[in-house]
């Protein structure tokens, strides 16, 4: 008969515990002035792509309710080989670099969750979850 504890640590030792870090953005409500927020998004949106290419970005997003504009925070999912790295990979984020956001840095390990992924290159279709997309030819 086993006890609690071993059972927890059973439990603990199964999982696959995939190490990342949690970048929370907010606002800085001493921010300077862009010269231009549009600009801004465009290399924010860049940067994004690139961690994405990269396998870096694990997801990314606003903290706001569909429909609602955001407020400014959210929340940036990378893997990095350690703080220290995922640190800097945060502050090249060009809305922290340039002082309009602040940032925290937490580790975090992904133990369970589920993702439903479906390819269907026949029908150029991929489901992620619920949500459908349709498959482009690349020609690159």
């Amino acid at each position: 008969m086993t006890t609690a504890a071993e059972q927890a640590s059973a439990i603990t030792a199964s999982l696959a515990r995939e190490q990342t870090y949690v970048l929370m953005m907010r606002p800085n409500p001493d921010a300077p002035r862009p010269e231009s927020r549009d600009l801004l998004r465009i290399e924010h949106h860049q940067y994004l792509l690139d961690l994405e290419r990269r396998g870096i970005l694990f997801a990314a997003g606003p903290f706001s309710d569909r429909g609602e504009s955001s407020s400014g925070s959210g929340m940036i999912i990378i893997r990095a080989p350690s703080r220290e790295v995922a640190t800097r990979i945060g502050h090249e984020e060009p809305y922290t670099r340039t002082g309009l956001r602040l940032m925290d840095v937490l580790p975090w390990q992904r133990n369970e969750g589920t993702l439903k992924l479906e390819v269907r290159l026949a029908d150029g279709v991929l489901k992620i979850d619920d949500r459908t997309y349709t498959l482009t030819k690349s020609n690159a």
